[in-house]
């Protein structure tokens, strides 16, 4: 194998996993509780209730949608902080083997790469349930002005980062 070769494979595997983990972490945030402008931690707050016109049984069902979906995070992401660290611990040990190592495992960086992938979708997966899930509590109107809110905040926090 040329040093080409070499080289453009390591290129790809840095590249697909930077790609994942950058995937993977903005579904993480997709829990609605560590987020500063969730969906969650809006239509859960008293502003959000107001201008959205909540009604007291809309609410209970909604902080019942959000508790699911924490729970359902959390049991995919294990709750043991030290379990997890040992876990990423042995993930970037399993890299570093692949990448030191004199001939590249393309089936082993496969399967690396597939493990994250396959947590990021499960998580993404959770996030677009529960959104189903709170747009079918919200009538047509609040459906309207929580997207018409949705895009302000959007394009707010787009400039912010600019």
């Amino acid at each position: 194998m040329t040093k080409l070769n070499t080289l453009s494979k390591l290129v790809l595997v840095f590249g697909l996993a930077t790609a994942t983990l950058g995937a993977s972490s903005v579904m993480a945030k997709g829990d609605g509780h560590r987020q500063g402008n969730s969906p969650a931690r809006f239509l859960l707050s008293e502003r959000g209730a107001d201008k959205l016109e909540l009604t007291d049984e809309q609410q209970t069902k909604l902080k019942a949608i959000f508790e699911a979906q924490k729970t359902q995070m959390q049991a995919l992401r294990g709750t043991d902080k030290e379990a997890r660290k040992a876990q990423r611990t042995a993930n970037k040990a399993k890299m570093d083997a692949l990448l030191s190592a004199a001939t590249f495992d393309e089936n082993a960086a496969k399967e690396l790469l597939t493990q994250r992938h396959e947590k990021g979708e499960e998580m993404g997966l959770i996030k677009l349930k529960t959104q189903h899930q709170v747009w079918q509590v919200l009538n047509t109107e609040q459906r309207e002005k929580f997207e018409k809110m949705q895009k302000r905040m959007g394009k707010k926090h787009s400039k912010q980062k600019s």
